[in-house]
């Protein structure tokens, strides 16, 4: 059995919500960005060249956000993988609904950790 601290699992989860949080936030700068440069330079006669340079830019590093953000669901895939199998399997960490199940449920794209025998 994996032992974990009592207080590890609290402020692990904490710290999950908190970078949850911080990508969504990025996320929604990012659409707020890509708006307002809409708006300012619809009717500028700006070179549709250049805003499209600009839109492609806002919209690639918005993608590389949901990128690290799908990796953070990995994480915390696995990080509740390890729980169930140690001494706080049965703690509770207030986390949103469906978290839990991100370590039973099919991974995007990978296979979930299976304890040892």
């Amino acid at each position: 059995m994996i032992k974990l601290g009592k207080g590890a699992g609290q402020v692990v989860a904490a710290d999950v919500k908190t970078t949850v949080a911080a990508f969504d936030g990025a996320l929604l700068s990012g659409a707020r960005m890509c708006v307002s440069v809409l708006e300012a330079t619809q009717g500028a006669n700006v070179p549709i060249a250049q805003t499209q340079r600009l839109l492609k830019s806002i919209s690639s590093g918005m993608q590389s956000v949901v990128d690290g953000r799908e990796e953070l669901v990995r994480a915390v895939r696995s990080m509740t993988a390890i729980q169930g199998r140690s001494n706080l399997a049965e703690e509770s960490y207030g986390c949103p609904d469906g978290w839990e199940e991100l370590a039973v449920t099919a991974p995007l794209g990978a296979t979930v950790e299976q304890p040892a025998a």
